[in-house]
């Protein structure tokens, strides 16, 4: 059960991107970024889109998590060691090992991945103001907050060649998990949609991790190829 009403959760977010601001203007460029590199995939692409990943997920477990929300939560210590683990991954995995490539999967993948980062970075900050009410101020943004930057990392992964470890989207499907029981809890019925989405994502890409041969889905390592060739 959550120590804290809907209407404190919207307040740390407040308090947060108050407190932050105008850092959200370097997160949006970062994100902009990997976003680029990950679709256009070549050369040292992955290498970059791991360390800007790493440091999103660090900070947030480090400042957001492990900073303003400890005020709130006594987990939140536990949670912020959680997100710098996982941006730690993200920079062993991709930066320093430079195990995967990027580019344009098509398929399946493709399609879901532009739609969950597209709602990650504009939709969930844009259906918080327009349909709950939520002043800008209070919203939550990709790379700078948990649910938006999960979805986010999930659209990457999903595009990311060859097929990449699991191991890098557990964290990120956990706190699907998590989001929505914040959802359920909180009565806030927006959150389900990321929690949806990426869960929808994670599905996806166990099943490449099952089913390499599905080339005409997913056509992961057609495509992956050519982008290692580049």
């Amino acid at each position: 059960m959550l120590p804290f009403a809907a209407e404190t959760l919207l307040s740390i977010f407040g308090q947060y991107n108050r407190a932050i601001w105008p850092l959200h203007g370097v997160a949006a460029l970062m994100v902009l970024v990997t976003l680029a590199l990950a679709l256009v995939g070549g050369r040292g692409a992955g290498r970059v889109v791991g360390l800007l990943l790493a440091v999103m997920w660090v900070w947030i477990g480090v400042v957001f998590i492990g900073g303003v929300l400890a005020e709130f939560h006594f987990w939140a210590g536990r949670l912020a060691g959680v997100f710098v683990a996982q941006g730690l991954m993200l920079l062993f995995a991709l930066t320093l090992l430079g195990r995967h490539g990027f580019g344009w999967p098509g398929g399946a993948a493709g399609l879901v991945a532009i739609v969950v980062m597209a709602y990650a970075m504009v939709g969930h900050a844009l259906l918080e103001v327009l349909l709950l009410g939520v002043s800008w101020a209070q919203a939550q943004y990709v790379g700078v907050a948990p649910g938006p930057t999960m979805l986010f990392t999930l659209g990457i992964l999903l595009v990311a060649q060859p097929r990449p470890s699991l191991i890098l989207a557990i964290i990120p499907f956990l706190w699907t998990l998590v989001t929505a029981y914040i959802a359920w809890e909180l009565g806030i019925w927006l959150e389900y949609l990321p929690a949806a989405l990426g869960l929808i994502a994670f599905v996806l890409l166990l099943v490449r991790r099952l089913y390499p041969g599905e080339r005409g889905l997913f056509r992961s390592d057609t495509f992956g190829a050519r982008s290692r060739s580049r």
